[in-house]
């Protein structure tokens, strides 16, 4: 076995402290791989399915086989009680989420918003199922820490897509969404001094002030005509998408000036 001294190639791609360094590459297949500077070298991940390519138990992810289990279980048993995750199969679903995390990371920083929601999304059935079937207490919490954060780069994620997209309004409902689900959890979870105290909800909120800037004036007329279209017209989906909208500009610090 041979084997390669990787310092020449580092010395191309320099390691900076204050950013995340991340860049796309083909590799030997001719396959698109993401890798990330770190400080003592680099890691490369997958751009689609597991990160680090492996497939538990034959499955796309750990979670994948955890869901089908439990599916499993349901069309059994017709009841969830007596599904389980021991210790040790909670331990490799947190080594699995944070493959999760350092993904949506990259992808956040590589402007690959779509797919940084889907990792982020993936990071949160990891964040359920463990507060929802683990045995030990100790499983069911580990993770939660860290539901703010998650929820509050999903709604980051889309919001950054809606904004690409030139969907100024809903990219404001995503951040007035993302600030609600983490206002309650936290109300539901935490004591009553951390909603004011939570820096996500601080850095969300800075996003919605920006967003509401550039809403256009008469973004609200011609959404509520395309609302009352929709409705007359039967398309439920596009009106409950456009209420979202008009709850997002009416929720927001304009109204109130």
């Amino acid at each position: 076995m041979s084997y390669v001294d990787l310092q020449p190639a580092l010395e191309n791609w320099r390691y900076d402290s204050d950013r995340i360094s991340v860049r796309k590459i083909l590799g030997q297949g001719n396959e698109v791989k993401i890798q990330v500077r770190v400080e003592l070298g680099v890691l490369q991940m997958e751009v689609d399915g597991r990160p680090d390519a492996e497939k538990p138990f034959g499955n796309a992810s750990l979670l994948e086989y955890h869901r089908t289990q439990l599916a499993d279980h349901l069309r059994r048993n017709a009841t969830p009680l007596g599904f389980a995750l021991t210790p040790s199969q909670c331990e490799a679903l947190r080594y699995e989420a944070s493959l999760y995390y350092r993904r949506f990371v990259a992808l956040f920083v590589l402007d690959e918003f779509n797919e940084a929601a889907r990792d982020v999304s993936h990071h949160t059935g990891i964040l359920d199922l463990c507060r929802d079937y683990a045995l030990e207490r100790d499983d069911r919490e580990r993770l939660e820490v860290f539901r703010p954060y998650v929820l509050m780069m999903n709604a980051r994620a889309r919001a950054e897509q809606a904004s690409a997209d030139s969907d100024v309004a809903c990219a404001l409902a995503h951040i007035n969404r993302g600030m609600l689900h983490i206002r309650t959890y936290l109300e539901e979870n935490a004591p009553p001094e951390a909603v004011e105290k939570c820096e996500e909800l601080t850095l969300l909120e800075d996003i919605r002030q920006g967003l509401v800037a550039d809403l256009p004036v008469d973004s609200v007329v011609t959404t509520h005509r395309a609302l009352r279209s929709a409705i007359e017209h039967e398309r439920y989906e596009e009106a409950a998408r456009l209420r979202d909208r008009l709850n997002a500009h009416y929720e927001s610090p304009r109204t109130s000036a």
